[in-house]
């Protein structure tokens, strides 16, 4: 919902666009969003702000023109054009309504504001005027609460919607806060065109809290116009999302029937045992997170005869939280591809607070989630030996932070070799799973169809190269693929996709500067930013690339070879 009452533009009709806003099926979070100010101090800051304009209500004007109802082409949205320091806000609950509920009480609470406005409007005595508009802030959002008193209590929400942007590049911060703290803060990249956004939230319950959520632009000095189709909060569909990489497994009455440090006769649930070994042999990995002693846990997953299956294992007394922060650095991988399997709500709702993205489920539910497509992953033999490279990426991750030393002395003891090679029939199924697993290190965020990587690895106009990485600890066997396409002024790096797994051993940009030697001492270097691929953005900073091109679409960079750059890696091809 959004508030229309001070739109300097008026919508004919504008309650049969909103009556086709319901959804009988769907659940919506009835969020009423406001325009309000990142800085606002109010009502002092009116006095002193050289930003300050008078609403007709008396509070400040941060969304130009008020935030205005749109009908193109038959489709109902909301124009926001932002001023230095605006942001749309909503108070903040995890209670829904039923579409057809939801889209009757926006109705309401439009026609009543109209109905207010236009009073408040006409008012020659400013202090009632002033209270009537006061009046009806506060009704509004009493009306909300009382309508989603008895609602049900959502665990997991994402923030949907799309974003059309006919202005300029930018991205947008959305923030959870309460009136002291901000909880939390999640960027969203809004290139020109058509963005759709489907961003997991936290769902904060305390009702002695009031909680509230808000959009602006991240750079809060910029003007910007948006439009906004369909912007709420809806029920998560844990079934819809990034293919699973990673099951952190809690213990106790999850994966075993009773308390370990209670009773050491605990009884394996066989059924997830099972669960385990299979996504195993598909390549996704298993991990565990628990509260317990690690000995006597070490102890029974020997006896079960599943102790080789897990990496990373947390067994301790930290906060799980803490636990899966850890695992997650050090895997390298996103937490919207991980799922935590935890019998404890409490557990669940903690880890969620922190990671909204990731997947927090009861273990009665995993057996029926694994079927679903996010855990449809393509299968291959490198897939297959996943766990052996993650088991030796966690041996490096123990002695590097065992080192005391210089990062690159610590690299070069590793002995770290790459090769690099024609892709064939045997390993290109693994460069399509790379294109569309990979996330941080990719540097288009380009997925390809398997028929467009087959065309491009048979053409002339290209050279690709399978990447396979050893170092002491092990045989990482192929960990990325590159697409370098040949033209008139040099060669250019279109694709370069590369496995968490092998992230920061500066394999990356030892790679491109010895193809800059390979290919007439320089190459062009093409990047695409998005919300994740930031990592792969340190590899022009690390070369230090010179910029040729900026456009909205991509950044293509220019690096020429340098014999000096202190590469601890050691390539053949």
């Amino acid at each position: 919902m959004f508030e229309f009452i001070y739109s300097t533009d008026k919508v004919p009709q504008i309650y049969q666009y909103i009556d086709k806003l319901s959804r009988k099926e769907s659940e919506i979070v009835p969020l009423l969003w406001t325009e309000h100010c990142v800085e606002c101090a109010a009502p002092k800051c009116y006095g002193t702000c050289p930003r300050f304009r008078r609403r007709e209500d008396g509070n400040c004007v941060r969304i130009a023109g008020g935030l205005t109802p749109v009908v193109k082409n038959g489709v109902f949205s909301v124009k926001a054009e932002f001023r230095t320091w605006a942001k749309i806000e909503s108070q903040l609950k995890i209670s829904t309504l039923c579409g057809n509920e939801y889209a009757k009480t926006y109705k309401r609470i439009t026609k009543l504001g109209y109905f207010f406005e236009h009073i408040a409007k006409w008012c020659p005595i400013q202090k009632i005027s002033k209270f009537i508009f006061d009046g009806w802030f506060s009704y509004r959002q009493k009306y909300i609460n009382f309508l989603i008193k008895n609602a049900p209590k959502q665990e997991r929400l994402s923030l949907t919607g799309y974003i059309e942007n006919e202005d300029k590049p930018t991205s947008l911060l959305v923030d959870v806060k309460s009136a002291s703290k901000l909880l939390y803060r999640e960027a969203v990249d809004v290139p020109l065109g058509e963005t759709r956004i489907n961003l997991p939230i936290p769902c904060y319950d305390d009702n002695d809290i009031l909680y509230f959520i808000n959009i602006h632009p991240t750079n809060a000095e910029q003007h910007v116009t948006l439009t906004f189709k369909q912007l709420g909060m809806v029920p998560t569909d844990i079934h819809e999302g990034k293919k699973i990489k990673c099951v952190i497994w809690d213990l106790d009455n999850t994966l075993w029937d009773g308390v370990l440090i209670e009773n050491d006769k605990v009884k394996p649930r066989q059924n997830l045992i099972d669960l385990i070994k299979q996504l195993d042999s598909c390549g996704i990995v298993n991990s565990i997170a628990s509260k317990n002693n690690a000995d006597e846990v070490d102890a029974k997953l020997k006896e079960l005869g599943i102790d080789e299956y897990f990496v990373f294992k947390k067994v301790n007394w930290n906060p799980k939280s803490v636990n899966i922060s850890n695992t997650i650095k050090q895997m390298n991988i996103n937490p919207n591809t991980i799922v935590f399997v935890d019998d404890n709500p409490f557990e669940r709702n903690e880890v969620s607070l922190l990671y909204p993205a990731l997947t927090c489920i009861d273990p009665s539910e995993i057996i029926d989630f694994s079927k679903c497509k996010r855990f449809n992953v393509t299968v291959t033999e490198d897939s297959k030996k996943r766990r052996e490279t993650y088991k030796m990426l966690e041996s490096l991750k123990t002695e590097e932070e065992a080192w005391d030393g210089n990062i690159d002395d610590f690299l070069k003891s590793c002995h770290i070799q790459v090769q690099l090679s024609k892709p064939d029939d045997d390993n290109i199924m693994r460069c399509y799973e790379l294109l569309q697993r990979t996330n941080q290190l990719n540097s288009s965020g380009r997925r390809l169809s398997l028929d467009e990587v087959r065309r491009i690895v048979s053409s002339d106009q290209y050279d690709s190269y399978v990447l396979k990485s050893t170092d002491k600890f092990g045989d990482y066997g192929i960990v990325g693929f590159m697409i370098v396409e040949k033209k008139d002024d040099g060669a250019h790096i279109t694709d370069f996709v590369i496995s968490c797994r092998v992230a920061n051993k500066k394999i990356e940009p030892s790679v491109v500067n010895y193809l800059a030697h390979i290919y007439q001492d320089k190459i062009y270097f093409h990047y695409k930013k998005t919300t994740l691929n930031g990592p792969m953005h340190k590899v022009i900073e690390e070369l230090e690339m010179e910029t040729v091109l900026n456009s909205k679409d991509f950044l293509i960079f220019l690096h020429s070879y340098k014999e000096s750059y202190n590469n601890v890696v050691s390539i053949k091809i």
